[in-house]
Parts: structure tokens; sequence; C-alpha cells
């Protein structure tokens, strides 16, 4: 850096001068070097009013001078101007470039003429324009007061404690570090969840993370511990001394309603099934603690059967077990038995009333005897049937056995029946003994055997029908439904009509839960129907007649219902009213005001009424509609039937002007201002003086005036009359251009290009040309071996046709270093005056790589 020195006695200013102090003050601009385009000084916006000032605006330091009624946004933007000085021979060339700043609502969008880019700009607004403490300290530091929000690149470190008046935002991560590696960070993910999870080092240990969906989650090493959703909390353990759920608490090991202050609170178990619907059985099961694999007390659902795997043990001696049947006693369907059944489900005893058809109470083992063992005997009140016979008509009492003893013939040993015993009267009984058949009848005797074929046939009395081959064909025969047949076609008493109501499996096969609901809710409607019932809940929304209206839910509501005034409402209304005490004592109605009100008649106006009968016109008093129907027929005469002056005269009254004195007063639209220009010319005015003084009324310029004192911006100054060399120099220098016939045009650059082979076996890949204005420069390396034609004048490289030949011949010899000088007898390498190919002459050069460079001017 330089730096200028002028001591007494005075001393001659040189160009070095100039430059040193230009690059003084150019170095100062290094400060701001990267900085983006900012106010350094003034500027200061106040109302409409933009004061001077000093702007860092495109890399350089620029002079704004300020506007007076600026319109917001505001655009400060550079303009450059390229100025020229004489030089030495009267020449003029340029010798200053001028970088200021002007202001305007827009931004031009051409280019600027010095640095061919569009111009830079700041744009100032009413509240905020980029100063230099935004924009250049705000940079490099912390600022307290920025005019708009400051931007940190880098890491920021706050040795104090650190507080915010307003929000904390952060696109990574907010987090607080603590010993040992341990840290707490905030931040928002991608699929924009909000987490807050501990980490140690990098590796996150736990966290809370809340979806937006409104799901609140907890991780612990990447495992899902817990979620809290509108489905409630989800977790595979909860640790808790106590929960209430509703009216039910579990506490310890106790389950039990607190919320029910009556005798009847109950700890329901599945009372509703899938998605609190009843849609689904559900069944309720109890094990011993230790996973087996049968639970000890499980309640079917489906089937409302309870299962006991265990021993049952009743402690109650005054109860015992109690099983209470829906039915009376007289009812024929009361049965219930005791049952055992084996692993498949096979009935092996049972106890118990097992038919619908007797009330016998019966006691069965189908694989084994039955055993009464009683200390002392078995007393049995009443009759003793074996096989449903009476064993009184089956076995002999004992007095009619010795009775009968008594009378038969004691035996005597070797002796049989004596002749005496068997007389001829015995002998024709026998000859009188026939035998016959049951099936053909007669009078004889049948034998045992077929009495027992025939017997087989029918039913036995003591079988109670249970005998019959086909049960279903005689129940068709007594005209009588099976037990099945008469559930699906009969109401049960205990049933409550939920037969009428129950979707069987085949209803709801195929059915959405929202299908089987809606089938079973049109199946309650039509008993309801059908019972003329309510349904249940329609109840509470009915008034109570005891209630008096007093269990309406909005009385006021129910008032405009029913269009009647509340008690407060029509005390409001009757406050400006008079009392009783304050009736009407006035003047009496006479029979001479009675007779005045009965002359009064009324009349009407001559119409014409919707059948087309004309009526005359009637007098009396008439109706405001008839006097607004017969005006609305009088409303289009108001003008009609007057004359010139008439009408004049109506004008006036009314302050308005009729259509002649408008048309002579005012211009019309569509003439434009020709009507103005005509009532100058009726004046006296010619047509030129006429539109001389309505210009000055708009205090424009004629075509003329135009065409004459200025030139048109598509002309781009070729309108412009400059009529020697002088005068367009003079144009020049007031537009701060150059003379072009002063100035060299601008050299023309081909850039670096690549020679061309001159046949498949050359190799230009590694020599380029160039050609800058009439300069043109080869240079790159050549392979000797690489050639079209012998080593006595083979074409290395062909000039391409971008760059110009030489005018004259070129010609470049090289030679090697070496020990032995058979082997240093070099090369020549030529390019012909007019030519674009490069030859070789070469002895002893062969398959070298070659540095080469030609340079000549065209």
């Amino acid at each position: 850096m330089k730096e200028y020195v002028a001591e007494t006695g005075g001393r001659y200013t040189y160009a070095d001068d100039v430059l040193s102090l230009q690059d003084l003050a150019l170095s100062m601009t290094a400060l701001l070097e990267g900085c983006s385009d900012m106010i350094l000084s003034g500027c200061e916006v106040t109302g409409v009013a933009i004061a001077p000032g000093y702007l860092w605006l495109g890399g350089k330091v620029r002079r704004y001078e300020g506007c007076a009624a600026a319109s917001f946004p505001y655009y400060i933007y550079e303009h450059n101007v390229t100025e020229s000085v004489t030089y030495a021979k009267q020449v003029n060339k340029r010798g200053r470039i001028s970088y200021m700043a002007v202001g305007g609502t827009s931004v031009p969008d051409t280019k600027d003429a010095v640095t061919d880019a569009l111009p830079r700009f700041i744009e100032i607004t009413a509240e905020y324009a980029p100063r230099l403490r935004d924009k250049f300290f705000g940079k490099y530091a912390v600022l307290l007061e920025p005019l708009r929000g400051q931007a940190v690149q880098k890491d920021l470190a706050v040795a104090g404690k650190f507080s915010a008046d307003k929000e904390v935002e952060s696109k990574a991560a907010l987090v607080a570090s603590g010993t040992n590696g341990y840290s707490l960070r905030q931040k928002i993910t991608a699929a924009g969840a909000a987490s807050l999870g501990l980490y140690r080092e990098s590796a996150l240990l736990c966290e809370i993370a809340l979806r937006p969906d409104g799901i609140l989650s907890l991780t612990k090493n990447g495992t899902l511990l817990a979620t809290l959703s509108s489905e409630g909390l989800a977790c595979q353990n909860a640790a808790l001394t106590s929960v209430s759920v509703g009216t039910l608490r579990i506490f310890g090991g106790q389950l039990f309603n607190v919320g029910d202050n009556n005798d009847q609170g109950a700890v329901k178990i599945n009372y509703e099934g899938y998605e609190q619907g009843v849609t689904r059985y559900r069944n309720f099961e109890v094990y011993d603690g230790r996973r087996c694999t049968v639970p000890l007390l499980k309640v079917d659902g489906a089937t409302r059967t309870t299962a006991v795997d265990g021993t049952l043990c009743i402690s109650n001696v005054t109860q015992g077990i109690v099983l209470k049947h829906p039915y009376l006693k007289g009812n024929a369907h009361l049965t219930g038995t005791f049952s055992w059944e084996d692993s498949n489900n096979e009935k092996i005893a049972e106890v118990g009333f097992a038919s619908g058809d007797t009330f016998d109470f019966s006691i069965a083992s189908l694989i084994g005897n039955l055993v009464l063992q009683p200390k002392e005997y078995v007393d049995v009140q009443g009759t003793l049937r074996v096989n449903g016979n009476d064993i009184a008509t089956t076995y002999m009492t004992q007095t009619a056995c010795t009775e009968a003893l008594g009378l038969k013939v004691d035996k005597v040993d070797g002796k049989g029946l004596s002749a005496e015993d068997f007389s001829s009267g015995h002998k024709k009984k026998l000859d009188a003994i026939s035998t016959s058949a049951i099936a053909s009848g007669g009078e004889g005797y049948v034998t045992a055997k077929d009495a027992k074929a025939v017997l087989e046939g029918k039913l036995g009395c003591g079988n109670n029908l249970s005998d019959v081959k086909d049960a279903a064909a005689a129940r068709v025969n007594l005209d009588v439904y099976s037990r099945p047949e008469a559930g699906k076609l009969f109401l049960t008493i205990g049933g409550g009509l939920q037969e009428l109501v129950s979707l069987t499996a085949e209803e709801v096969n195929g059915l959405t839960a929202e299908e089987a609901a809606a089938l079973k809710a049109s199946k309650q409607a039509a008993v309801r129907n059908t019972i003329d019932a309510e349904q249940k809940g329609t109840g509470e929304k009915k008034l109570a007649k005891e209630r008096n209206l007093a269990d309406l839910p909005d009385v006021v509501q129910a008032r405009r219902n029913i269009s009647v005034y509340s008690t407060g409402e029509v005390d409001k209304l009757l406050a400006g009213k008079l009392g009783t005490d304050g009736a009407y004592g006035g003047e009496v109605f006479t029979p001479e005001l009675k007779a005045k009100l009965d002359a009064i008649k009324s009349g009407n106006f001559n119409y014409t009424d919707a059948e087309g009968t004309s009526h005359a016109q009637t007098e009396g008093y008439v109706t405001t509609s008839q006097v607004v129907r017969e005006l609305a027929g009088k409303a289009p005469l108001l003008m009609d039937g007057y004359d010139i002056a008439q009408r004049q005269s109506i004008a006036t009254n009314l302050g308005i002007y009729t259509q002649d004195q408008s048309d002579a007063r005012f211009a019309s639209l569509e003439s434009l201002f020709q009507d103005y220009v005509t009532y100058l010319v009726k004046q006296g005015k010619t047509t030129a003086q006429a539109q001389q003084i309505l210009r000055e009324k708009f205090d424009v310029f004629s075509k003329k005036e135009i065409t004459d004192a200025y030139l048109r911006k598509d002309g781009r100054l070729s309108d412009l009359l400059l009529p020697n060399a002088v005068a367009q120099k003079q144009a020049c220098n007031a537009l701060g251009a150059a003379f072009a016939a002063e100035y060299q045009p601008r050299l023309t650059d081909t850039g670096w290009l690549q020679m061309q082979n001159s046949g498949n076996s050359t190799d230009a890949s590694r020599l380029f040309v160039r050609q800058i204005g009439n300069i043109v420069t080869i240079q790159g390396q050549i392979n000797t071996a690489k050639r079209d034609g012998s080593n006595n004048g083979g074409t290395l490289a062909i000039i391409p046709n971008q760059v110009q030949p030489p005018r004259y011949g070129l010609r470049k010899s090289m030679a090697d270093f070496n020990d032995d000088h058979k082997f240093n007898r070099g090369a020549s390498f030529f390019i012909d005056g007019g030519s674009r190919k490069l030859t070789l002459n070469e002895s002893g050069w062969y398959n070298v790589w070659t540095n080469i460079h030609f340079t000549y001017f065209t």
C-alpha cells in the first residue's frame, strides 16, 4: 500500500499518486467485502420523506441524495455512469466511473451500462430498511436492538443466565446438558411429532413423544412402554396402589363398588361385549395363579354354563344349594337336573326332574348300578314299583303265601301224581283244549311264543311312549310339536320376549356390527309396535303431569312455542298502561254521534275489476291503498300535455335543465371535447386557437410541439439530429458515453480450441489453438510418430476453421541434447502461409512427444 506524500516546495502529481489515493480509498471498502447491500448512514424515513445518506450497494460506497415524497415500498438502486476526459492529443477517452444511487417505486429491468447486469437495489418500507448494524454488525455480533430478527449463523455460547420474554424456537432441538454426558433434548421430528428425550452422549435413553394425532407415547431404549390416546392409557405394566374407574375401585387385592350409595351397588362383569356392544358373547374365567391350563371357574357366555374345575364347597348349612326354577310348580316345563358327563361330554348319570312330561324326580346311573347304603333301613313313603309295576301286585304277602301253601299237596319222596288224582272230567277238559292264533282270532288258546311275537309290535303302558320307533312320525300322527319346534314357535315365560328380538347365527352371518345392530333394532321396533309400547328411555323425555310443566328444560323456548308471555313480560307490557282506577270517563257516545258515523260512507274511484266490468266513481271516503293505486296510474301524466313554455317553467320550479338547455350548456361524452372547440369557434376563435386554449387548460403539448421538442423512446436517439462529428461527440459527453470512432471495437476471442486431426493416424488431442483479435497462438504437445505422411512433410494437425491461418509461413526447429551426436539430428515444424496444416521434417526424432508453440498475426 502506497501513501501519497507532498512536502513543501511543490511537486508534480503523477498517475501513480492518483492510483495510490484510489487504492487507499478502495481499501476502506475491504471491511464491507462479502456483506449484503445496506444503508451505512442516513436515509432515515420520516413520514414519506427519506433523508440523504450513504449506501453499500453493488460492492461500492455510494451517496444517495434523498427523496421528499416517497411511495412505499421504495427502491434505491445503482446507477453507474462512465465519464470521458481529454487525453493527450485532444483525444477523449474514459476517465472516471461515477457509482451513483437513485430511487423510485420500481427498479429498471434493463442491464446497467457499466456492470452489464441488472441494477442492484435496496428495498425501503415505512417500517424497515436494511442498515449497517443489521447487515454488518449483525453478521459478526449479537445486537441488543436489531431492526429485525437477527440470525446467528454459528454456535453461540452464553455464560450467564439466558432469559427470553417471548418464545424460544429451534429448528433442530432444545438441549439442556448435565454432568456425565446426560442431556435433555426437546425437538420436533420430520413427521411433526414433538418429543422430549433423555440422552447420554448421543444415545437415547428414554423419550416422551406427542404425535400430531394427539397420542402421547413413552419409550425406553427404543422399546415402547406406554401410550396415552383418546382410547385411554395402553402399557404392558402399571404399578398402582389404588385405581378408581367410575364407581369401581381396585385397592390391594380388592375390587369393590364405592360409588352407588344404596344396597343394590354391584360389580358387573362382562355386562357388555365387543366394542361395548352386544354383538359378541364374553366368558369369565378364574385360574389358580400358577398358569393352570383349565380354569378353576369358567362362565361361558354363549352357552350360559358355569364350569368348576375343583371342589365346590357350600358352607351355608341352613340353605345348602337352592335351584330356583323360573316356572311355578304346576308347569310341565319345570325341569332341571344334576348331571355327570365324561371328558367327551357324554352323560353318565343325572339326578333331578329330567322330563317335562311328568313331575317325577329321577336318579339315573348309565354306566353302573345304584347303591343305597343307609345305616339301618330305607323307608319308602308311598308305592314302591319295579319296572313300573307295583310290588304289591308282583309279590305275595306272607299271609297269602301261607294260605296258598295250605291248598297244595305235600311232596312224598319217590312218588308222583296218583291215578286217583286225574279224573275223567280232567281228561275231557284237556281234550277240549285247542290252539289258535291272535292274528286270526278264534276260541282256542295261544302259545306264549305267538303272544310274544304279537306283543313285540305293541306299545308298553309303562314305557310312556318311549318305545315308539319313529317319534317324528308319531308327532305328525298326533298333530303335536317337538320340544325344539315348540321352542322356535312359542315364547317362554322367562324369556321376556327375547326370542322375538334375538338374532340367530344365520341372520348375522356376513353382516357388519352396525348392520347387525340395525337388524336387531328393527326387530325391537316391530315388537314395540305390536304391544303398543315405547322405546326404553323415551319416558324420560316426556313431561310428568304432577310436575305441572316444572320439568320443561327451557321454559323461555316453551313460552315462545305456545305464544304466551311470562309474568315479567306481562308486567313490563302493562307498566305503561292505565289501571282499572284510571278508566276512561270522557264523552258519552250519543245517538247523534252514532247517526253521524252511520252517514259516513265508503267510496271508490272508477275502475275495472278482474272480470272486465267497469265501475263508476262512488262518492265517499276511500282507503289509502285506493289513493296509492290511483296516483300510480297518474304518475306518467306529470309532464304529458305541456307546451315548451310550461315545461321550462316546471324545470325552473324544480331547479333542473330542460333537454335543450342541457344540450346547449354541457358537452356530450361521446363527442369528447369537440363540443368545447365548436363553442369557441362560434365565439369567433379559429379551430387552432380553440384547440390551443383547450390544451392550455389541460397544460399539455400538441403533437407537433412534442415531435419537434422531444425524442421518441422507441427511436433510441435515432431521431436526434447530429449534423457532424462534433455534435456527436457533444452528445456522447452529455450521456457519459464513449465516441465509437475513438475506441477500438471489442476483440473477438475464440477461446482455447483443440487442433483437428489430419487423418486416422494423427493425434492432436494435446495441441490447442486460440485467437484473440488478430493474434493467434498454438500451444501443447505433439507426437512425431502420429502423422499423416512420411518424415519429410508429414502432417501432424489442422488449424480449425474458427481460427484464421497465418498470412506468411512459420517454422520452428527443435533439437534434443544427447551425448551421442548421431541422435542429435532434431526436427523442424512448418505452417505454410495461407495453409492450415502443421507439417513435420525429422530425422532421428521419431515417436517423441514434443512441446511446441507458434504465435502469429493474421
